[in-house]
């Protein structure tokens, strides 16, 4: 295995940042993808009608570096749209989206594009993006422990196994061939249409992470577009539901096995659904909308659900919920067995 990247050709990645008053974070942003070591980078800031002083500091930021451009919208185009536009910059083989308000560390790009120039049968690469709030973290890891490449219907079923998108953002770079192959964000699941672009490029090429080393760090605020227009718990399970099903109707014909997939998707999804109620029942979590909203998307989705036991420790005879902590120690455990399977391996 191979870490470093040839000396005689440097790897080049056009780098799109969309950006809508976030005046504060873009410098640090920009700053952590110019200095990223053993790669070529272009940089283009797309600000979506900000009414701060983003327009400002980005055209600044382009006065002093050649490497940057600034596209600046008249009217607001909304966040779908510039994010296919951010991903659409440049002509260099490898694209990188990056918001606003996230960092990459040092190294990032180089250790990511390592792992493509040796696998040009992968479609998309990504890593470790550790969250943070407040100050951005320093001196994160950097040791590589190992390379992970899956065939895409391979880590498409992965997916649907575990019913969550295990990618945060900064930490994804795309091979552009195969995002011309298969467009941009998709506004028919605006609320979901990262995890639905990564489905898409799953289906015309390979996935791979870089194991070991944090690839991005993703920025924790009140503002942030996921604690935002994307936030709730019944918004989030319906989002996903849409960008899976959307997926498997378009491009399910890609998998060995569509209907399969699409049996263990639901029961993935009753799953997360009656998960959440127990949640909501212990005290641990406040769903939006009734919990008995969730039980009936349960059992729609999956209706073999009602004879599973976690059904009956849930639900009583009656069809409310219980309450209490029955099976609290068992879902903690397996809440942590999650994160660290994540957290290792991205799954």
């Amino acid at each position: 295995m191979t870490l470093t990247v040839s000396a005689h050709r440097r790897p080049r990645v056009s780098v799109g940042i969309p950006l809508h008053n976030y005046e504060q974070y873009l410098q640090e942003c920009v700053d952590s993808v110019l200095a990223q070591d053993g790669v070529d980078v272009d940089v283009t800031i797309i600000d979506d009608a900000s009414t701060d002083g983003s327009l400002a500091l980005a055209q600044r930021i382009a006065a002093q570096d050649p490497r940057v451009v600034v596209r600046a919208h008249g009217t607001n185009h909304g966040h779908i749209a510039t994010f296919t536009e951010a991903l659409a910059v440049g002509d260099a083989p490898y694209v990188l989206k990056m918001d606003a308000d996230d960092v990459l560390p040092p190294g990032a790009l180089r250790r990511s594009l390592a792992l493509m120039e040796a696998h040009p049968e992968v479609a998309f690469c990504y890593g470790y993006a550790q969250r943070f709030q407040g100050a951005t973290p320093v001196g994160t890891r950097t040791a590589v422990r190992r390379w992970s490449v899956w065939s895409g219907p391979e880590w498409i079923e992965r997916r649907v196994r575990r019913g969550h998108n295990v990618i945060l953002q900064p930490e994804v770079v795309i091979r552009r061939s195969a995002l011309t192959q298969v467009g941009g964000h998709d506004e028919r699941v605006a609320a979901a249409s990262d995890l639905h672009l990564w489905l898409r490029l799953a289906s015309v090429g390979s996935v791979a992470r870089v194991d070991g080393p944090v690839q991005g760090l993703y920025r924790v605020h009140g503002s942030n577009m996921h604690s935002t227009m994307h936030g709730g718990f019944w918004r989030d399970l319906q989002a996903r539901a849409d960008a899976f099903g959307l997926f498997l109707d378009e491009q399910g014909d890609r998998l060995p096995d569509v209907e399969r997939t699409r049996a263990a998707l639901a029961r993935t999804l009753a799953r997360d659904a009656l998960r959440l109620v127990q949640r909501d029942a212990e005290g641990r979590i406040e769903l939006e909308v009734p919990a008995q909203q969730f039980l009936d998307f349960a059992r729609t989705t999956d209706p073999t659900i009602e004879r599973t036991a976690a059904w009956r420790r849930t639900v009583r005879a009656d069809g409310g919920v219980r309450t209490g902590r029955a099976g609290a120690l068992v879902r903690d455990l397996e809440d942590k067995a999650r994160w660290r399977v994540w957290r290792r391996y991205g799954l």
